[in-house]
């Protein structure tokens, strides 16, 4: 018998989802960044990163499971903080998933026009990547996580097959000195860049569609450590590929390592391979930026049929991603939006766990 879907997510799908989200990062200038700042130790950055942001997600977990099956984010930021603050708030948030969107799709339209096809404009790149992540993210979120569900363990076994490609020009040497620019540099920097994993703290608006509390609790600590351990693994291939500092001077090191990856007999053209996987992956990453920032500003302006912003926050995107004159200014505008929404990310949860324990406090 056909049952009716209930629009709720489960386990695999949300683990899929978030996946999605973070793990894909390792494919764009991220590791750039990461290596600029930690050196040959910029692999523990990311494990950094997520143990900073996994105690924020506790407190956030503990909030949520205090509530009822349609607890999310929202409800605790108008519950505890009020209805003006927790609308600055949401508005912040929906500032930084978009301004993502926006600098994120312009980042993945050069990696398109740098690496591969350096004839095609970029607007047009720009405009199939997110008309592709329109199409999906316009299904609804049942849809963004049976595609995401059905392609992330292909992504999983590709990861793994590419770093067997180039096992063999390995080189565990180059990972030393093993800490890099230092200890406390590497530490600041994982706590700096905490934001790129901060996806776990955002998809907190979701947290009503999915289907129990314990399918939202197990798929956010799977979905923040898994992705952590990919980029951990893949910049300490980087450097003991390319070495230090030649990685640093690398555009979009993965792609690079696609080329260079040999599976069985097939020496050439591997690249072509990833760069399909690399584009589906993209779909859905940003398919779920455009739901989120859609479901956020339809709460924002009180519009209950938010699907309807999708297809207009998608052409706000193309256009104001087109603004940045190269690459490296689009870089460096992400750099920035990284380093200031860290400290939000990382003190929301623990500003709202804070005025929860006040106001019992309050009522004894």
């Amino acid at each position: 018998m056909i049952q009716v879907s209930d629009g709720k997510i489960g386990t695999r799908e949300f683990f899929s989802i978030l996946y999605g989200m973070m793990a894909i990062r390792v494919t764009d200038s991220t590791p750039n960044l990461l290596h600029e700042t930690g050196l040959t130790a910029a692999w523990m950055m990311p494990l950094i990163s997520a143990a900073v942001l996994f105690v924020p997600l506790m407190m956030m977990l503990s909030l949520l499971k205090k509530g009822d099956t349609d607890t999310d984010l929202l409800q605790l930021l108008t519950e505890l903080t009020g209805s003006i603050l927790g609308r600055l708030i949401t508005f912040l948030i929906f500032a930084s998933v978009f301004s993502s969107t926006v600098l994120n799709g312009r980042s993945y339209g050069d990696i398109v026009t740098v690496m591969y096809y350096p004839d095609t404009a970029l607007l047009i790149v720009m405009t199939l990547l997110l008309g592709a992540a329109l199409y999906i993210s316009h299904r609804g979120l049942e849809a963004i996580g049976r595609t995401a569900l059905l392609v992330v363990p292909v992504f999983m076994v590709t990861s793994v097959i590419l770093v067997l490609g180039v096992a063999s020009q390995l080189n565990f040497l180059y990972l030393f000195p093993i800490a890099g620019a230092g200890g406390w540099e590497v530490i600041k920097g994982g706590v700096g860049y905490s934001s790129f994993f901060a996806d776990i703290i955002i998809v907190g608006v979701l947290a009503s569609r999915v289907r129990t509390f314990e399918a939202y609790r197990k798929a956010s600590i799977w979905g923040l450590w898994v992705p952590a351990f990919k980029m951990a693994l893949f910049l300490a291939v980087f450097v003991m590929i390319f070495d230090y500092p030649a990685v640093r001077n690398i555009a979009y090191p993965y792609h690079h390592l696609t080329r260079m990856a040999m599976i069985g007999s097939l020496a050439n053209h591997v690249e072509a391979f990833f760069l399909a996987l690399w584009f589906i992956g993209a779909a859905i990453h940003f398919a779920t930026y455009l739901y989120i920032s859609a479901y956020l500003l339809g709460k924002l302006i009180g519009y209950p049929p938010y699907q309807r912003l999708l297809l207009p926050l998608a052409g706000a995107a193309v256009v104001l991603g087109m603004m940045p004159e190269n690459h490296l200014q689009g870089d460096h505008l992400r750099k920035l939006l990284l380093q200031s929404t860290s400290v939000f990310f990382l003190l929301l949860p623990a500003l709202l766990w804070g005025l929860d324990r006040f106001r019992k406090k309050g009522k004894r």
